[in-house]
């Protein structure tokens, strides 16, 4: 190991907190071993394990210190001395300093590779019986985000670096559905100098804003002229249009309020909906936990006896009934609280579950909950391999993993979407 030191103050974040190191730039040269569940690169130095963003197994890169902690540190590679035969130059000319995509200096089908890798290594390391396993690659590895949360700052979109507040301007982000891309490009007729914009798109490149700034917003002629705009919301209340749009899936119709969860990858989301739904018969009674706007529970319950949804999100919630009533479903109902607090209420007994929790994964009182009223079956949809890792040692205590399949919902990102099978043991 190299280190380079060169007598620069600069500021470093951890969370919420900055500090500096040294008022010194800390440099080293490490070779990757391989990649971790983040995206990183891993390497070694004296016994201490290394984290380097931006970096591929097999190359030697140069690094800068960002996070030293007691049993390891963080790096960002600054220069690729010896490069990886996958390595690829970015399409995005702002990938380097934003670091949402950290798999985008690579091929699409390397990515996939590599992804299987990272999350073979996780399950290896968590005793996890998952060895061989399909990854179901997206329809459109760019272009395929209907949904983008943007930061503004003096006059600029941009987002912040992950992991950190700095922000960083944004002319375009090439994940975002064209519709989203096109608004991006008319921003200034916004005339908004400091705030933050969620923009969503549809099926029909229709657009739902949510605009949070203590400024008064501009609505210009142009904007509506140019682009499809299905409602504007401006610190929660609607100032053009319509709180909502709807979405078309599957041949199922969705209310989706401007701050409700959807599906970010419509693509992928329909993929996952027809695989499940082979698990369920006529006969079964279905819990859907987290059920978010329905997407799950209205497609599901097309096919099953009777579905009982539990969200915590009240828009959500009212959106699902909405969404319920518009496809004239009635074997379906939402509760509103948390699925901890309400699963153990419920009279009405189910016999198969879906559980989609956020990246938190289930609280422990729904995990004791699952094994003690034992359910012929449970998927389990997640968004965060390590703490599905997590949740799958205690479940297996009583079930059996029958099935693994991970879903590349969110292309050239670290992050992954999989999908459990447990049968009850």
């Amino acid at each position: 190991m190299e280190i380079f030191v060169k007598f620069k103050p600069i500021l470093f974040r951890k969370r919420k907190k900055s500090f500096i190191i040294n008022n010194k730039v800390i440099k080293v040269k490490l070779k990757i071993e391989k990649m971790d569940y983040e995206g990183r690169g891993v390497s070694h130095v004296s016994e201490k394990v290394c984290f380097v963003k931006k970096a591929l197994p097999g190359e030697l890169v140069e690094a800068k210190l960002l996070q030293d902690e007691k049993r390891f540190s963080i790096y960002e590679t600054t220069e690729v001395l010896n490069a990886s035969p996958i390595r690829k130059t970015s399409l995005c000319s702002f990938s380097k300093e934003c670091g949402g995509c950290a798999l985008d200096i690579m091929s699409y089908e390397d990515s996939i590779s590599l992804k299987k890798e990272m999350l073979k290594e996780l399950f290896k390391k968590n005793n996890l019986p998952i060895k061989e396993f399909e990854i179901v690659k997206s329809s459109h590895a760019y272009g395929y985000r209907n949904k983008i949360s943007l930061k503004i700052e003096n006059g600029q979109l941009g987002y912040y670096k992950e992991e950190t507040h700095q922000f960083v301007p944004i002319k375009n982000c090439l994940l975002a559905k064209p519709a989203i891309q096109n608004l991006m490009k008319d921003f200034s007729l916004f005339h908004i100098k400091n705030g933050d914009m969620t923009i969503r798109a549809n099926q029909n490149d229709e657009l739902l804003l949510s605009i949070n700034t203590k400024e008064k917003i501009e609505i210009e002629k142009e904007l509506i002229e140019k682009h499809k705009i299905a409602g504007i919301v401006w610190n929660n209340k609607c100032v053009y249009n319509s709180l909502f749009f709807i979405e078309h899936i599957n041949h199922l119709f969705y209310k989706v309020h401007a701050n409700s969860f959807f599906q970010v990858n419509i693509d992928i989301a329909e993929k996952i909906a027809l695989d499940i739904e082979k698990e369920f018969k006529k006969e079964d009674i279905l819990y859907d936990l987290y059920c978010g706007v329905g997407y799950f529970s209205l497609k599901l319950a097309k096919i099953t006896k009777q579905v009982l949804g539990i969200e915590l999100n009240q828009n959500a919630i009212l959106n699902a009934n909405y969404n319920a009533s518009l496809n004239k479903i009635s074997n379906v109902s939402f509760h509103l609280g948390k699925v901890e607090d309400i699963l153990e209420k419920i009279p009405l007994k189910a016999n198969k579950v879906i559980v989609d929790p956020p990246r938190s994964g289930l609280h422990k009182n729904v995990r004791r909950v699952l094994k003690e009223n034992k359910f012929e079956k449970i998927i389990y949809i997640s968004c965060n391999p390590k703490t599905l890792a997590r949740d799958l040692q205690d479940l297996m205590e009583t079930y059996t993993l029958t099935s693994f399949k991970a879903y590349d919902m969110f292309p050239f990102t670290k992050h992954v979407e999989c999908v459990c099978l447990l049968n009850l043991r």
